[in-house]
Parts: C-alpha cells; sequence; structure tokens
C-alpha cells in the first residue's frame, strides 16, 4: 500500500536570494502582475467585479486550450452528452474566474463581525461533537467552490486549521499566499515532512485541512469516482487510523455573487477492522463517493481540468469500474 510521500529536497536556487537576477526579476513581475490587479479591483463596485468575473472566465474558456478539452473530455467520461458536458465546462472557467477574483476582495472585507454576511455555515454541530471526542478532527474535501474563503471564517471563528499544501514554485507567490493564510490563525505545511506536523497539530486540538481530489500516481489507492477507478492519496485515511481522529469530509460552493456556503457532511465512517490496507481502501472509497455525490450537485463548481483519472491500475488501460455509490 501507498504511503504519505516524503518531502522533496529543496531544490538548489528555490529561495529568492540564491535566484539568479534575472530568473527572480521573471518571477518576481508574475507576483507583481496580480498584486496590481488585486489593488485595482479593491476599487470597484461589486456589479464591476460581477461582470469583469463573468468576461474573465468566458474568455479563459475559448483561449485556454489545454483545460478546456481536458475538462470537457472527463465530463463526457461521466457520462454528461457532449452539449452539456461542453456548457458546465464553460461554467466552471466562469465559476472559478467569480470564486478567484471575488476571494482576493473577500480575503479584505471579511472580519469576525460581518463574516456571516458573505459565508454561511451548515453542521456545524457535526464539527463541535466530532471535536468533543478528544481525538482531534481531520477535514478532507475537493477543490470545489471556494475552500480558501471557508479556512478564514473557521479561523476566525476559534477553529484554528493546520492545512497541508504544495508550494507555489514562484517565491514570491508562495510566501504572499501563505502570509493570507496565516493573517487570521491559518497554518499551512508541506507535503512530505510536514505531515508529521499535521498530525502533531491535530493530536494537540488544531483541526486538519486536506484535499484529496487530485491524481496520487501508479502507487496510491485506486477508488471508484464518476465510474472509473481514481488513483487517490491513502494520506487522510492513514492519519485517521493512526490518530484515531475524526475524518470530517467538507464541502464548499458559491450560492451567490460575494456568497458562500461552508459544511460538513454528516456521514459517518466506514467501521474500522484492523487490516490497515483494507480500512485505508474503504475509507478513502467512502470519502470520495462523498465528493462525487456533492459534485453532482454542483458540477460546474469542481475543477474538471484535473488529470484526475491520468493514472490507472496495473493491468488496465481506462481505469473503469462501476459507479460510485454512497
Amino acid at each position: 500500500m501507498a504511503q504519505p510521500p516524503e518531502a522533496a529536497p529543496r531544490r538548489r536556487g528555490s529561495r529568492p536570494d540564491e535566484m539568479p537576477p534575472l530568473v527572480r526579476a521573471a518571477y518576481w513581475l508574475q507576483y507583481a502582475g496580480p498584486r496590481l490587479a488585486v489593488s485595482l479591483l479593491l476599487g470597484l463596485g461589486d456589479p464591476m467585479l460581477r461582470g469583469i468575473s463573468k468576461l474573465s472566465g468566458r474568455v479563459a474558456f475559448r483561449v485556454d486550450l489545454r483545460h478546456r478539452p481536458r475538462a470537457i473530455e472527463h465530463l463526457i467520461a461521466a457520462g454528461y452528452p457532449p452539449r452539456r458536458a461542453r456548457q458546465v465546462a464553460r461554467h466552471m472557467f466562469e465559476h472559478f474566474a467569480s470564486s478567484i477574483i471575488e476571494g482576493m476582495v473577500l480575503r479584505r472585507r471579511i472580519a469576525k463581525d460581518n463574516w456571516s454576511r458573505y459565508v454561511r455555515l451548515e453542521g456545524r454541530e457535526i464539527l463541535d461533537e466530532a471535536l468533543k471526542g478528544g481525538k482531534g478532527v481531520l477535514f478532507v474535501g475537493c477543490h470545489q467552490g471556494s475552500w480558501e474563503l471557508a479556512g478564514i471564517v473557521m479561523n476566525l471563528l476559534g477553529y484554528p486549521l493546520t492545512s497541508i499544501a504544495r508550494p507555489f514554485r514562484n517565491p514570491f507567490v508562495d510566501e504572499f499566499l501563505n502570509s493570507a493564510r496565516g493573517a487570521t490563525g491559518g497554518k499551512v505545511v508541506k507535503p512530505g515532512g510536514g505531515l508529521r506536523e499535521l498530525m502533531r497539530d491535530v493530536r494537540a486540538g488544531r483541526i486538519g485541512v486536506i484535499l484529496s481530489d487530485q491524481n496520487a500516481g501508479k502507487d496510491a489507492v485506486f477508488v471508484p469516482f464518476f465510474g472509473r477507478l481514481a488513483s487517490t492519496w491513502p494520506t487522510p485515511a492513514v492519519i485517521a487510523l493512526k490518530t484515531g481522529c475524526r475524518l470530517l469530509p467538507f464541502y464548499t460552493y458559491r450560492e451567490a455573487p460575494f456568497r458562500y456556503v461552508f459544511g460538513c457532511h454528516s456521514d459517518r465512517e466506514p467501521a474500522r477492522t484492523g487490516d490497515l490496507d483494507a480500512d485505508v481502501r474503504s475509507i478513502s472509497a467512502w470519502y470520495t463517493a462523498i465528493f462525487e455525490r456533492s459534485i453532482r450537485e454542483r458540477p460546474e463548481q469542481w475543477l474538471w481540468a484535473h488529470r484526475r483519472w491520468r493514472s490507472t491500475p496495473a493491468g488496465t488501460r481506462r481505469g473503469w469500474s462501476e459507479p460510485a455509490t454512497t
């Protein structure tokens, strides 16, 4: 069974002060452009921002010749007719353009005294009950809605989060995002060695957060997802089994402009049998099926452009299986 990956060695020159001047300048320009755009967006009214978001998404759908075909292909493979698949893919581009632009603005707006104007919480009692168990909680989610805004609100409400995220290649962007995440008490660790820190934090009472809906390679756990076997990291299940913490699948979605929903699913984990491999597989299949159910409700809000089904189990060509059920 695949285990969580160890930390990759830091590449030489990955810090700004170690880079050649031209490389450092190029990365800085990549970072400065979006920062300037954010400053300009903050001065615009909400109607103008909505228009810019929609236009940006439509333009991206037309010009992105790499992600658009992949998203449409994945939707068709998931059972959507070609015309509907193209429509959902276009709405996906519009959704993520809106979420990114609104997220930039709402980071500056959301505070303890106004968060409920922008984010609605569902199932908070499920989280509070899980925390009473005393063994910690691990959130597991997918790239749907606006997971970053949900994290901001949870930290503001006194639920300290430790999330695991891959570093951006651009160190200026990476530092900026991690600083923004930490402004309300959030903490970000890197894959590999950071997993141990995440487990310590969960045991100490912080809430761990992992997004587990991306391809994990040929040596991972393969579970059903939209009718195909999808390579899935065993990490969330392994952490839950090793720490005894409660694993809570969560969801986020955009219900209106500048208005998002965050909640916990009430489904309980499969019974643990003591067979590590079997338990990791059943837990991974369990929460992945919950993801599928949530995505089917709002397919345009999930990132279909991921290479989710790139890896296939040994001895198969396409990774087909029976559809996931809950």
